[in-house]
């Protein structure tokens, strides 16, 4: 299927598709007139993309947790993705706590305003 249907298929642009493509995140062979065509597993293979994107991984840290999918589309405890999404859970708690201390501040510098 040409780069239009996956784009309508997936939900996904068909400009963020070319640059899982380049990064060798989905698989295609090009035409004789350079079109991409990709098979109907492409599909899925997005919907996993999309899945470990959404759950805030990167797409270099996505590249490397694709392979623990099974065939029916199901991530595995390999240890890749364990490393992954532990890491990932760390940066969450790093970034809350930075939230928390943000609030913090600004708690404090509301209760200190000046009536003028």
């Amino acid at each position: 299927m040409l780069i239009n249907e996956l784009s309508h298929r997936s939900g996904v642009s068909a400009r963020a598709l070319r640059h899982y493509d380049r990064l060798g995140l989905l698989s295609s062979r090009r035409l004789d007139n350079g079109y991409r065509d990709f098979t109907d597993c492409a599909v899925e293979e997005v919907r996993r993309i999309r899945l470990l994107l959404d759950i805030g991984l990167t797409l270099q840290a996505a590249a490397q947790v694709l392979p623990c999918f099974t065939e029916d589309g199901e991530l595995t405890a390999c240890p890749t993705a364990r490393e992954r999404l532990r890491g990932q859970i760390l940066e969450v708690d790093s970034s809350i706590a930075q939230l928390q201390r943000l609030r913090e501040q600004l708690t404090g510098t509301l209760a200190n305003l000046v009536d003028i």
